[in-house]
C-alpha cells in the first residue's frame, strides 16, 4: 500500500508540474491571440471597433511573461539589450511578445497599419 501511495504521490506532482508549465504558456499564447484579435478587429472594423473589444490578458499579464524570458539570462542582460544574448528562439518569442503588447495598447506598426489603411 505505501509503494501505491508513493507511486500517486509522484503522479499528481508530475500533473500538477506540467499543468504549470502549460499555464505559462497559455498566457504568452493568449497575448499573442489578442494581439492578433485586436488586429484583425482594427483591419475589418476600424480602431474605434478594435478598441472596444474585450481582452483575456492585461498588459501587465504580458510584461510578466516578457520579463520570464529575460529572467533566464540574468545578469547577462544588464547594461545591454536582453536579446543579444539571448537564443535565436526565445529571441523570436520576445520579440513577438512586444509585438502582441503594443497592438494590446492599440499603438505599434501593425495596429496602426491595419486601422488607418482598411
Amino acid at each position: 500500500m505505501k509503494h501505491l501511495t508513493l507511486k500517486a504521490l509522484f503522479v499528481s506532482a508530475f500533473a500538477v508540474a506540467s499543468l504549470n508549465v502549460q499555464a505559462a504558456d497559455d498566457v504568452y499564447s493568449q497575448c499573442l491571440a489578442d494581439a492578433e484579435h485586436v488586429i484583425a478587429t482594427a483591419k475589418k472594423e476600424g480602431g474605434p471597433a478594435a478598441r472596444k473589444i474585450e481582452q483575456k490578458t492585461t498588459v501587465e499579464q504580458c510584461f510578466g511573461e516578457l520579463n520570464k524570458i529575460e529572467a533566464k539570462y540574468g545578469d547577462k542582460t544588464k547594461g545591454v539589450n536582453p536579446s543579444s544574448v539571448m537564443t535565436p528562439e526565445d529571441r523570436a518569442k520576445w520579440a513577438a511578445l512586444f509585438d502582441a503588447i503594443d497592438a494590446k495598447k492599440f499603438t505599434g506598426t501593425r495596429y496602426n497599419m491595419a486601422s488607418y489603411y482598411r
